[in-house]
């Protein structure tokens, strides 16, 4: 029997992919363990202005120098003091720079600082710390690590939201005090769409106008019982699993078909009831929320299972705040406001990144670097890579699905379903997520995906509010407009362009995944569309970067005497 589709974590409540192999991923911890050995640091570690004018005057004698300790090997000498040498060009030396800071690229970070690799700088071109990561606090702030752990703040994560229970980034969480709001005790397994324990309101036309163009006065709501509702889920959603299963099977393993596809066959083949049709839009417009994608777009193969989560986004937690705070040993080496326009890797000893600061373009030279941005941004192109990615690599890019889902923010039970008729707006903005409970104050969360969700970016906040409480008002003809109202659009978001990655119809989605994580000469990519079956989850960005973080760490022993003889 075919599980129910998975509950998204990076931006909303999915699963792994439960065909995952152990393959997939090296023996990774995402601990903040103790280094097991002594390492020797860096001596050009935050080299400072006096120190890089001192290396000009001196570098060649340096340079003359180290040579003559390196080959005397002399472990107690700083294995990196040939390093000065390239100071006096004017360009910066680092182990390691790291190009984003979501979970992946600070995860990379701590790992390489644990093995006393410090003479790294990470660029973000965003004001914040977290990536997808992303909660607007009740002052107002931003991801901040001040507000993780401070109750009387009200969280509104715009981005990720659930985090794994019994996973190591939650154990890592854990051990660092960074989730002491939750009772990690309790666990709970999310509903994914359609929701079988949620109240379903049904819209159905009071009178036909043009073209499938109607408006709420000619719509009639009401709330379906629960004996209604719970046949509705058995029998309709129920059925089409089960016809997804066989229709996957008529296929073999190596064709695809897409989920919308599907479940037109479903409708035409197996329903006659509009109730029972109008039911499974709903379910494809929840899907299409799910996984970022549209439903002709998705592959059938997408369908994954559920597990147990923790809500992040209650008072003293936030998704963005804790990342903010995991992050703030970091700190002194994180570069705000930095975007980077090119990696330069012909050099096979040195990778040069080129990045503009306030207006300001400079470039840093590293023996290692690695590259967190979203898929998104690689598929847009806005990092030129001299010279041009390999043509696997690049075709990994291009064939991977990247979607968009956004929320808007402002008793029943938690998740609200509307079943629309069949209309220029029907599927807009019918799941809704009420954590009141969670985060002691009246908020209602909106859900919107794929083409919905590109078009809603276009409009202005009034106008997505207005068509957010005409859904509202037709369950809830009482409800009052919302003190404040929060829209995200990551879609339109120049240093994201997106949500999270999804399997598309026609592709291989983990050997994509794996061309996407394998290293350019020196360079190493990592985030959650390279997490393999982990894809589109915090918990996968984190994998994805401690396994690039080992890799440098080999990289760097192997190219410094010293370090190779610790």
């Amino acid at each position: 029997m075919l599980t129910r589709p998975r509950s998204s974590l990076l931006h909303r409540r999915r699963g792994h992919d439960s065909n995952v192999s152990t393959d997939d991923f090296l023996p990774l911890s995402c601990d903040e363990r103790p280094s097991s050995k002594r390492r020797v640091r860096s001596s050009i570690q935050n080299s400072s202005f006096t120190k890089s004018i001192l290396a000009f005057s001196l570098g060649m004698l340096a340079f003359v120098f180290s040579l003559s300790l390196l080959r005397n090997s002399d472990k107690s000498i700083p294995i990196h003091m040939k390093f000065l040498a390239s100071a006096s060009s004017g360009i910066q030396k680092y182990d390691a720079v790291i190009v984003g800071t979501g979970w992946a690229g600070i995860t990379a970070a701590k790992a390489l600082l644990k093995d006393d690799v410090d003479n790294i700088l990470v660029l973000e071109a965003q004001d914040y710390i977290g990536g997808r990561s992303k909660t607007v606090n009740l002052d107002g702030s931003i991801n901040s690590p001040s507000m993780n752990g401070n109750f009387t703040n009200i969280p509104i994560d715009m981005g990720s939201e659930w985090l794994y229970a019994k996973s190591a980034l939650e154990g890592n969480l854990i051990r660092g005090g960074h989730l002491k709001g939750i009772d990690t005790s309790k666990k709970r397994t999310l509903p994914v769409p359609p929701f079988v324990d949620s109240p379903f309101y049904l819209q159905t036309l009071v009178q036909e106008k043009e073209e499938n163009i109607y408006s709420a006065d000619t719509l009639n709501t009401e709330r379906l019982e629960d004996d209604k509702a719970k046949d509705l889920y058995e029998r309709v959603w129920g059925g089409f699993l089960e016809y997804v299963e066989e229709y996957r099977k008529s296929l073999g393993k190596h064709v695809d078909g897409s989920y919308g596809g599907v479940a037109e066959k479903y409708k035409e083949e197996k329903l006659t009831s509009d109730v029972d049709v109008q039911f499974i839009n709903l379910a494809m417009a929840s899907s299409e929320v799910d996984y970022a994608g549209g439903r002709n777009e998705l592959s059938i193969f997408t369908v994954g299972d559920m597990s147990s989560t923790h809500y992040m986004s209650i008072p003293g937690v936030g998704y963005g705040n804790t990342a903010a705070k995991f992050a703030a040993p970091l700190a002194h080496k994180i570069h705000l406001k930095s975007k980077v326009t090119e990696i330069d890797y012909s050099d096979p000893n040195n990778v040069i990144v080129t990045f503009v600061r306030n207006g300001v373009e400079s470039k840093v030279m590293a023996k290692t670097a690695l590259v967190t941005v979203s898929l998104g941004v690689l598929k847009a192109g806005n990092i030129k890579f001299t010279p041009s990615l390999p043509a696997w690599k690049q075709e990994a890019i291009d064939g991977m699905g990247f979607g968009v889902m956004d929320k808007s923010v402002w008793p029943d039970k938690e998740w609200i379903e509307l079943i629309t008729p069949k209309g220029e707006n029907s599927g807009k903005w019918t799941t809704f997520f009420n954590p009141t409970s969670y985060k002691g104050v009246p908020m209602l969360v909106g859900w919107i995906a794929a083409e919905n969700a590109r078009y809603m970016e276009t409009q202005t906040d009034e106008e997505v509010l207005s068509d957010t409480m005409a859904k509202l008002k037709a369950m809830f003809p009482t409800i009052t407009p919302p003190d404040r109202c929060i829209i995200s659009r990551w879609g339109s978001e120049e240093n994201v362009l997106g949500t999270y990655s999804f399997k598309i119809i026609g592709r291989n989605f983990r050997d994509d995944s794996r061309q996407l994580q394998k290293t350019v000469e020196n360079v190493w990519f990592a985030g959650e569309a390279a997490a393999g079956g982990w894809y589109g989850t915090v918990n996968g960005a984190c994998r994805s970067g401690e396994a690039a973080a080992k890799g440098m760490l080999e990289v760097l022993s192997a190219s410094s005497p010293a370090r190779s003889a610790i």
